[in-house]
C-alpha cells in the first residue's frame, strides 16, 4: 500500500500530448487515499453537504475525488463510477474525448472557462470565478448547452491540496440578457434598411431625378414592404425561440420546395444592408418537396447567410445549396472565409459572439436548437482552407425518415 505522504504517483503509462491542460492523472490507488482522507474529516464532509449547489472535489490534477451530497444525487447510481474522472468526463462533455488524454487536454478546452477557472487556482493558491457553457448530448440525443458559473477555491488537509468547484446554472439570465440584446439588434437593423429605402425616396426633394433614378425609386417601394414583413418575421421569430427554450414551441410543417425556398432567401438578403457588394448565388437545388415548417427552416438558413455575410469580405461570393441525400435534404450554406480554431469550438454556445459591439451569440445557438430539436434535422459546419466556411442543416424529407451518414 502506498504511504500517505505519496501524493505524486501516476498511473504506469507513456506521456499523453495535450493541445491545452496538462494530461497526467494519478492512479486509482491514489485516488482512492485521497477520496478516503476527505470521507474520513467529518467537519468537511458536514460542510460540503450544507451547499445547495452542484460541488465536486478535484485534485491537484483536476480528477474528482469528492463530491457533496446534492451532486452525489443528481448522479444516483452512477456516482459511484465518478472518482478519477474529470469534470467533463463526468458532466459529459461534447469534447472531452476529443482530446487526446480526456477533459482538458482537446482543442476546444483552450476556450473553456471552467478549465481555465480550475487551472488558475491551482497555479495562484487563490478563489477564482469564472463562466462555462457546457455542451453535453442529452438522452433524446440533442445537444444542450448550460450556461454555468464556476467557483474554485483550495483548501489543505495533512499538507495536501484539494479543490471544491461549485457549478452554478446561471442559464435563466444569461438566456435573458442575449435576447433583449438580440431583439433590439435584429429590429434596428431592419429600421435602418428600411429609412435607407426612405432616404432614397426622399431624394426626389432636393435634386431631379433622370429616368433611370425614377426607375430605381419607384422600384424600392416593393422592397419597403417587404422589408416590413422581415420586421415582423424577426419579432415572431424571437417569440418562437423563447418558446423553444421553454420546450413548447408549436411546429407548423408544411411541404416546401428547398429550389424555391433557396432563392426567396437569396432575395431577401442582396438587398440587406450587411450585403456589402456580396454576390449571392442559388446553386441548382432539389425541387422536391420537403414536409417542414417553412418559417423555422427560413430562419436556420437566414441566420447562416447573415453570419456567412459579416464574415466574408466585400465581394465575396456567397453560395446556397440545397440537395437530397438519401432519406434527407443538405441545406449548405457557404462563403469562402475560415474560422479561426480559438473561435471554432464555441460557435453553437448560446452566449457566444465574435462582435465586440452590438453581436449577439444567439444565431448560431438557434441554428442547432431549433433544426435538431424541433425538425428533427443535424446542424454543423465545416472550415477550411480549401472550402471556406459551409454551414450545414441537414433535415428529413419526411419527419421521423432521417438517416446520418457518420457522427458529428
Amino acid at each position: 500500500m502506498l504511504a500517505e505522504t505519496d501524493t505524486t504517483t501516476l498511473l504506469d503509462a507513456p506521456p499523453v500530448s495535450t493541445y491545452f491542460a496538462p494530461p497526467e492523472r494519478l492512479s486509482d490507488v491514489e485516488i482512492n487515499r485521497q477520496s478516503k482522507k476527505i470521507r474520513q474529516n467529518e467537519l468537511l464532509v458536514t460542510a460540503f453537504d450544507t451547499v445547495p449547489l452542484t460541488m465536486v472535489i478535484l485534485n491537484s490534477h483536476r480528477q474528482i475525488i469528492g463530491t457533496n451530497s446534492l451532486t452525489q444525487s443528481q448522479f444516483g447510481d452512477s456516482a459511484s463510477a465518478i472518482p478519477g474522472k474529470r469534470p467533463g468526463e463526468a458532466f459529459r462533455c461534447l469534447y472531452a474525448p476529443t482530446g487526446p488524454g480526456g477533459c482538458g487536454t482537446a482543442k476546444a478546452c483552450a476556450s473553456c472557462g471552467a478549465v481555465k477557472t480550475i487551472l488558475q487556482t491551482i497555479t495562484t493558491g487563490e478563489k477564482a470565478t469564472g463562466e462555462c457553457c457546457l455542451e453535453s448530448v442529452g438522452a433524446d440525443g440533442v445537444v444542450q448547452c448550460t450556461d454555468l458559473k464556476v467557483t474554485v477555491s483550495p483548501f489543505t488537509v495533512d499538507d495536501e491540496t484539494f479543490y471544491p468547484m461549485i457549478l452554478e446554472d446561471n442559464s435563466p439570465s444569461k438566456r435573458l440578457e442575449v435576447f433583449q440584446r438580440l431583439f433590439f439588434h435584429d429590429v434596428l437593423t431592419t429600421i435602418d434598411c428600411i429609412r435607407g429605402y426612405v432616404h432614397l425616396m426622399q431624394r426626389e426633394d432636393r435634386e431631379s431625378f433622370l429616368d433611370q433614378d425614377e426607375v430605381e425609386k419607384y422600384e424600392s417601394i416593393p422592397f419597403l414592404s417587404e422589408l416590413c414583413d422581415q420586421l415582423h418575421d424577426e419579432i415572431t421569430a424571437h417569440q418562437q425561440l423563447i418558446h423553444a427554450e421553454n420546450g413548447d414551441l408549436d411546429v407548423q410543417r408544411d411541404w416546401v420546395q428547398p429550389q424555391e425556398l433557396l432563392n426567396a432567401l437569396a432575395t431577401i438578403y442582396r438587398k440587406h444592408e450587411i450585403s456589402t457588394s456580396h454576390v449571392i448565388t442559388v446553386l441548382p437545388s432539389a425541387e422536391r418537396l420537403i414536409e417542414t415548417d417553412r418559417l423555422l427552416l427560413m430562419q436556420i438558413l437566414g441566420n447562416m447567410v447573415r453570419n456567412a455575410l459579416e464574415a466574408s469580405t466585400p465581394g465575396s461570393t456567397i453560395s446556397l445549396l440545397g440537395v437530397e441525400r438519401g432519406r434527407n435534404i443538405m441545406f449548405d450554406v457557404n462563403n469562402p472565409g475560415v474560422i479561426p480554431d480559438e473561435i471554432r469550438y464555441r460557435i453553437f454556445k448560446r452566449s457566444f459572439s465574435t462582435k465586440q459591439q452590438g453581436g449577439h451569440g444567439l444565431g448560431t445557438y438557434s441554428m442547432r436548437l431549433l433544426g435538431e430539436k424541433y425538425l428533427g434535422g443535424m446542424v454543423d459546419f465545416i472550415s477550411n482552407d480549401e472550402i471556406g466556411t459551409t454551414f450545414r442543416i441537414v433535415i428529413p424529407i419526411q419527419p421521423g425518415k432521417t438517416i446520418f451518414e457518420g457522427k458529428r
